[in-house]
């Protein structure tokens, strides 16, 4: 521990000292120029800055202004004014004892941080912004082959996307923030990071903040996704798109076929008047997935839909948007937004904080895949509206003020079916039997195995009974929310206040049912029910409260940039908690109780925790166009409801082994991040970034093992969760950005960082307390998902040009889009070798190779299993048609259909190898190592009466292969 410190510190000072010896020339250049408003009347006190430099001005009473002292060279300049639109002039060149005028006009503007305008090339990056953040543009999301919010942000340096999630900078996929224009739209019951499922045609543009974040943000410890939506023109604009990889017989059989369909639509515009704007936007991509050539259900079932006609294939999304968008007077601005989006496939992480799951694991359910029409179907249904007021004060502030309702639903049930039958008349418990006609065990020459008795091999490890998934589960959240901030700015504007209040009033429910069918009555419905609800159960509905104030304060100095922030958070678990707090029947701890009523205060009729969070960022140029930049901040996440409430109600007990139990006065999991890092913009067109990171996470949920006594005073052995936990990750990332005029626009980024903790997912405990019989933890090891080496590189290529290039037809308003990714593999705990099974016909030690999971807690993920590598491509023409666009585009995703394996054999540190086990012949694989699998897995090359567990052919072991779509777009 203490030799990565000195080697992180010692990074940080190496950089330093590299920014700091640059050597300073003297600078001989000028900018001089005037500022008037549109009817040309000068504008006094206007800021102009010189962008990453320590030089600026303000405008006289005549609106001129001049800034000497400058290097010469490339420049951008900004220009700014409340009331009035900001302008960014990029590529102002200085030369050596010359002057080089701007006269700039500003037009009046409806608030204070509307889009910057600007004029010349949009900047690559903000060389003064000092915090980690990416901006993904409009252009740049159309370019690549991007459906949804996670792929955009999985684009990103320090950001890493597998099946099981998003992890930003080493933190855990909850810990996301996510943001649509500035309102929360998370699931705060799901554990995915991500609530609202907006299609990327409804996107203006999408920041990603890795490291720095603002005191506004709250509730979130690692990354912040922030969408801006689009907004209506002052003309009528739109588009429809339609793209598909199927063909009927053409393609039906290939491998890149995954039934995908998606449809787009746009439609944009003023509403009668110019001050009254519309946007709507839809999108529907209905898909089979690539396992589709092992399982294809006609279609899946959900009870929280009821119309079937929305669920044609196994993975259905259809989103819609409407924003309205009314500016009555220069000054203020009104808007209105309703947002919906429903998610209905057979995914199970699209719910990932309930059972004991391993969370390197795909959630594609291959253990139904004889039998999907019995698998669970997870529908998520999201809503987001909000209403928003943007009103201009005076020169010098302005405030918003915003309503938001954001209602997510989630249900799992078995593809459709009813919670609980009425009546059990069959068996339902899924598992794996002899289907007729029977497999006699033989050995090599067809000869029994004993000639005096017949031997079956059994089932195919997979369910094959018709019986049904095991889990019911429905859960909705209701967050209302009030947001208003105030900002004030000095009359020189090198100073500004920003202040805010933030209020959530939630309401939640949760029921989680396994085996819901136990309790039920056995026959018929006139038979008795024991009035059991399922063989576990946790049911609850809860009123938290949360809210904030917060305030930042900036601060500009000769080029330095301070903002110091400081956020006040209190959270009040709500008065389900307090009641049964105070309830001697309820089966909380004595201990418990006594802290709670310690370590809440009353705060408007409810027990309330108080939590002061402060951050700090800094940048400052070191020369012109170079700025060092520095951050610190402390971050909260508020522990999942279910680890809060389970199990409190002292007249319903789960009757369970080791069944959860809820603790009222866990406390929040908190992040301490620092990060110091080097902007350089050696040219308008190249950027150089250069970021180390250091983040340490505590007070982390885990479980121990408690003892309480159920309604009947019997003692039960409960898991019981606690703050015991911790993490930390450091690393370094880089990024280069080249452009080269308008047809050329490159990305290079990397990042090396180790993640380790003691768990990887607050299950951990519980599943070596129910391998082992205890639950203590004291080795620090890798996190599942740390991925030390990641490096991703893209390039955009437009020729949009009448004259085709090269003079062939064809060739002209062109883009090709093309990147690639190499990452490390994923970790795994390796197996080791223990011997070999008796051969059932010599009775010799020579039948199976035995390998069984290390058992020695520090070598858990100690490994990394083969790299992941891929390339992605886009093509796209367009064609004028009317005075409009056709545009017909070609996208392939796994351009060269590369095995990036996610389901780790321990064993070998690989996938198991892609074979046909219809074709392929096993027992002449035996000795061979690449195919032996841990003692838990089936192996097909060792088929014989014993023979159980689930066969290593499950398609999700990969990443999905090379997938290519076909699309066609009209745009007015």
């Amino acid at each position: 521990m203490n030799r990565s410190v000195s080697g992180f510190r010692t990074a940080l000072l190496l950089l330093v000292v590299w920014a700091s010896s640059m050597e300073l020339a003297r600078a001989q250049g000028s900018i001089a120029g005037t500022v008037r408003d549109e009817y040309g009347e000068p504008l006094p006190g206007v800021n102009v800055i010189v962008v990453g430099t320590a030089f600026g001005a303000a405008t006289d009473l005549e609106g001129r202004f001049r800034i000497d002292g400058l290097r010469p060279g490339e420049y951008s300049v900004r220009v700014s004014y409340v009331g009035f639109e900001t302008k960014l002039f990029t590529g102002v060149r200085v030369r050596d004892g010359e002057t080089t005028m701007l006269d700039i006009t500003l037009r009046e503007q409806v608030v204070v941080g509307e889009e910057v305008v600007i004029v010349g090339e949009r900047p690559l990056v903000d060389v003064e912004q000092s915090s980690s953040a990416y901006i993904v543009s409009r252009e740049q999301i159309e370019a690549a082959p991007l459906r949804s919010v996670q792929e955009v942000v999985g684009q990103q340096a320090g950001v890493l996307q597998d099946p099981t999630g998003l992890y930003i900078r080493g933190g855990r996929a909850y810990e996301t923030g996510y943001y649509v224009d500035g309102v929360s739209a998370r699931d705060p019951l799901a554990g995915t990071g991500f609530g609202l499922d907006l299609g990327t045609n409804a996107f203006q543009e999408v920041e990603v903040i890795t490291g720095g974040l603002d005191a506004r943000y709250g509730d979130v410890t690692s990354g912040v996704v922030s969408i801006r939506t689009r907004e209506g023109g002052e003309r009528l604009s739109g588009s429809f798109t339609h793209k598909r990889d199927n063909f009927g017989r053409l393609n039906e059989n290939w491998d890149s076929n995954f039934r995908e369909d998606i449809y787009e639509l746009t439609l944009g515009g003023p509403l009668g008047t110019s001050r009254l704007r519309f946007f709507v936007a839809g999108q529907v991509q209905l898909s089979d997935g690539f396992t589709r050539q092992v399982s294809d259900p006609d279609s899946i079932r959900s009870s929280l839909v009821k119309w079937n006609f929305l669920l044609p294939r196994t993975g259905n999304r259809w989103n819609g948007f409407l924003k309205l968008t009314y500016t009555p007077w220069p000054g203020l601005k009104l808007q209105a937004a309703y947002q919906r989006s429903l998610t209905v496939n057979q995914n199970t992480r699209m719910l990932q904080v309930t059972g004991n799951e391993a969370v390197v694991a795909p959630g594609f359910q291959y253990a139904f895949i004889l039998q999907p029409e019995n698998a669970n179907t997870f529908a998520h249904d999201n809503v987001l509206a909000y209403v928003k007021a943007s009103h201009v004060i005076n020169e010098r502030s302005f405030y918003e003020i915003q309503v938001s309702r954001l209602f997510t639903r989630l249900r799992a049930d078995a593809n459709g079916r009813r919670w609980r039958p009425r009546a059990v008349t069959t068996e339902l418990d899924p598992r794996s039997i002899v289907t007729y006609p029977a497999t006699i065990f033989v050995d090599e020459n067809g000869q029994p195995f004993d000639p005096n008795a017949l031997f079956v091999l059994p089932g195919p490890g997979l369910f094959n009974n018709g019986g049904i998934a095991t889990r019911f589960h429905d859960h909705f959240a209701e967050e209302w929310t009030l947001l208003a901030t105030y900002t004030l700015f000095s009359t020189d504007r090198n100073r500004r206040l920003n202040a805010g209040l933030e209020l959530k009033f939630n309401d939640y429910q949760w029921i989680d049912i396994i085996r819901p069918w136990v309790g039920a009555p056995i026959g018929s419905e006139e038979a008795e029910a024991t009035g059991r609800l399922g063989e576990s159960a946790d049911i609850w509905r809860v009123k938290p409260r949360r809210g904030a104030l917060f305030t930042t304060g900036q601060v500009r100095y000769r080029g330095l940039i301070l903002n110091a922030g400081l956020r006040l958070e209190w959270w009040s678990p709500g008065r389900y908690v307090d009641r049964l707090v105070d309830d001697p029947r309820a089966p909380i701890l004595e201990t418990v109780r006594q802290a709670y009523k310690e370590d809440t205060v009353p705060f408007f009729g409810l027990r309330t925790k108080f939590f002061l969070l402060p951050r700090l960022r800094v940048s400052f140029p070191i020369r012109e166009n170079q700025v060092l930049f520095f951050n610190y901040g402390r971050s909260t996440r508020l522990p999942h409801p279910t680890f809060v409430y389970a199990g409190l109600d002292p007249f319903y007990q789960d009757r369970s082994f080791f069944a959860d139990l809820g603790n009222p006065n866990l406390n929040p999991e908190v992040d301490i991040s620092y990060e110091l890092g080097l902007r350089y913009q050696v040219t308008s067109n190249d950027v150089l970034s250069v970021t180390a990171f250091w983040r340490d996470k505590f007070d982390f949920i885990t479980i121990e093992n408690v003892i309480i006594r159920d309604p009947t005073g019997r003692e039960t052995v409960r898991a019981f969760r606690i703050n015991g936990d911790f993490a930390r990750v450091r690393g370094l990332e880089l990024s280069y950005l080249k452009r080269i005029g308008n047809w050329f626009l490159g990305q290079l980024a990397g990042s090396f960082s180790r993640a380790t903790g003691l768990s990887s997912t607050n299950n951990d405990a519980l599943v070596q307390f129910l391998a082992r019989g205890d639950i203590e933890n004291t080795f620090e090891t890798p996190l599942a998902w740390d991925r030390p080496l990641d490096l991703k590189a893209s390039v955009t290529l437009t020729y949009d040009r009448p004259r085709p290039l090269l003079g062939l037809p064809g060739l002209n308003r062109l883009q090709l889009f093309l990147s690639t990714t190499f990452r490390s593999g994923q970790r795994y705990t390796p197996a080791e070798f223990k011997g070999y099974q008796t051969n059932p016909f010599t009775g010799e030690p020579n039948w199976r190779p035995i390998y069984e999971i290390v058992s020695d807690p520090a070598a858990r993920y100690s490994r990394i299993g083969a790299p992941w590598w891929w390339f992605d491509l886009v093509l796209r023409r367009r064609i004028q048609l009317g005075g409009n666009d056709l545009e017909l585009s070609v996208e392939i995703t796994n351009l060269f259909n590369q095995k990036n394996s996610v389901i780790i054999n321990p064993v070998t540190g690989k996938a198991y190898p892609d074979v046909d086990p219809r074709k392929t012949d096993f027992t002449k694989l035996r000795g061979n190592r690449d195919f032996d699998v841990p003692i838990n897995v089936r192996d097909p090359r060792y088929e014989d009466p014993t023979t159980s567990g689930l066969p290593p052919f499950n398609p999700a072991r990969f990443l999905p292969p090379r997938h290519v779509m076909f699309g066609i777009s009209y745009v007015f």
